[in-house]
């Protein structure tokens, strides 16, 4: 099994990762990490702090001369804009975890709560993440992200508009929301089962993509379209094309039953607009009872980009623990082998069935 932790704070000494359960054998340059970094800090819509932090890695386990080991992978990564002395006040940020946390916590200091729970925590997983990006690639999946909605804007506009769109918020001092989609192409038929509700590959994709900050819907395939259709309307049939068992369609995204059968892997998801204002927005002093005007000079305008590259990290990780899962193998060219089997098995059974659909 496929697990991973990650510890540290926004602007604490570092950020800190483990991934264990990763086979040995698979080759994977530090380089190919830092590129993987650098597209999460590098997008639209990003704050002045991602000029600042440089999200240089340390790999302290985990590889050696280019290759996993098999051991637990482990990362560090060195924040540049480091707060020896947190603010000390008791006020809420709506939107954020604050509340809630400082209540649940007993804790009366906001930022103690805010510095973990700081969107910053996701530069760890893409780091980690990007070992399972180079393990799908490796086995030919082919995992890609955009953005297809900015404030309920289609993005077929052109990048010019899109920068316009984002520098008009940035002068009202607001914040916008989107919808970016993730597919993965080649993934063999058999990942998750139907037996249990845990082994569901679509209700564990479903849980790597809600625990990242401000994601707050999913879609799977045709998703929320479904409801408007009826049975008949709303099903991938099967049809013979060139002596060949295809599906005639893909609504349901790739999964059925939670399982993947063999086609594109197909999700959206929903992005809420980053909850930090720069006009500013009504709270509390919690020791007070005082209203405060909470403004934030940090927050990025928009976090669908970034969400769209952290989110196929996040993808990566589920898929290569569901590899895992499938076809097992401590080292990679074990799983590999197991996976190109497969396929292979996979496809004479399907030209099979398409032989004897033509014959009938």
């Amino acid at each position: 099994m496929l697990r991973y932790l990650t510890a540290g704070e926004s602007h604490g000494k570092a950020l800190m990762g483990i991934l264990e359960g990763f086979p040995s054998g698979m080759p994977i340059k530090e380089k190919y990490i830092a590129l993987q970094l650098k597209r999460r800090r590098m997008v639209c819509g990003r704050s002045a702090r991602q000029k600042i932090e440089t999200d240089n890695l340390e790999i302290i386990s985990g590889l050696y001369k280019g290759k996993t080991t098999g051991a637990p992978i482990g990362l560090l990564i060195h924040n540049k804009k480091i707060v020896s002395t947190l603010s000390q006040n008791s006020i809420p940020r709506p939107g954020h975890a604050d509340f809630a946390a400082m209540l649940k916590y007993d804790i009366t200091q906001s930022a103690l709560i805010r510095e973990r729970a700081s969107a910053r925590e996701t530069c760890i997983r893409v780091g980690l993440g990007s070992f399972a990006m180079r393990f799908t690639e490796l086995l030919g999946i082919k995992i890609k992200s955009r953005v297809t909605s900015l404030a309920s804007s289609d993005l077929s506009e052109n990048k010019k508009s899109i920068m316009a769109k984002i520098e008009e918020a940035a002068k009202m001092g607001e914040t916008l929301g989107g919808i970016f989609e993730i597919s993965a192409e080649n993934l063999p038929i058999g990942l998750g089962s139907h037996n249990q509700l845990d082994r569901k590959i679509s209700a564990n994709i479903g849980r790597q993509l809600l625990s990242l900050n401000a994601i707050k819907g999913i879609e799977m395939g045709s998703g929320f379209k479904f409801a408007e259709l009826r049975g008949s309307d709303s099903i991938d049939g099967f049809e013979i094309k060139n002596s060949e068992l295809c599906r005639t369609s893909n609504m349901a995204g790739g999964i059925e039953g939670g399982i993947t059968n063999g086609q594109t892997l197909i999700l959206s998801c929903a992005v809420k607009a980053v909850p930090g204002i720069k006009k500013g927005i009504n709270s509390i002093n919690l020791k007070t009872g005082a209203k405060v005007l909470v403004c934030s000079d940090t927050s990025d305008i928009t976090a669908v980009f970034a969400g769209a590259v952290i989110g196929e990290h996040l993808l990566a990780l589920e898929l290569t623990n569901h590899i895992l899962e499938k076809f097992g193998g401590d080292s990679f060219n074990e799983t590999k082998d197991r996976l190109f089997l497969w396929n292979k098995q996979i496809a004479k059974k399907l030209r099979k069935s398409a032989e004897n659909s033509v014959r009938l």
